[in-house]
């Protein structure tokens, strides 16, 4: 299986939400993802796929590319 995402997709969203002052509740009810969802991709406790990625980044208005390799994005 190819990895889409970053292998530190987790880390760097988990940055991005404190950088920005955005609760992970706030995503999570954005994306339609629960609570403990959202809480297990940031902890790595769950993979990070890139459909996630796609989810995510369009709760929060961003490109999903700073989620995913290079060779994934345009």
């Amino acid at each position: 299986m190819v990895l889409a995402t970053k292998h530190d997709a987790n880390l760097i969203l988990k940055k991005y939400l404190s950088d920005h002052g955005i609760t992970q509740r706030f995503v999570a009810q954005k994306s339609g993802l629960s609570d403990q969802q959202l809480s297990d991709l940031v902890k790595g406790k769950r993979k990070f796929t890139a459909d996630k990625a796609a989810i995510i980044a369009n709760a929060l208005g961003i490109s999903s590319s700073i989620f995913l390799e290079k060779s994934y994005t345009k």
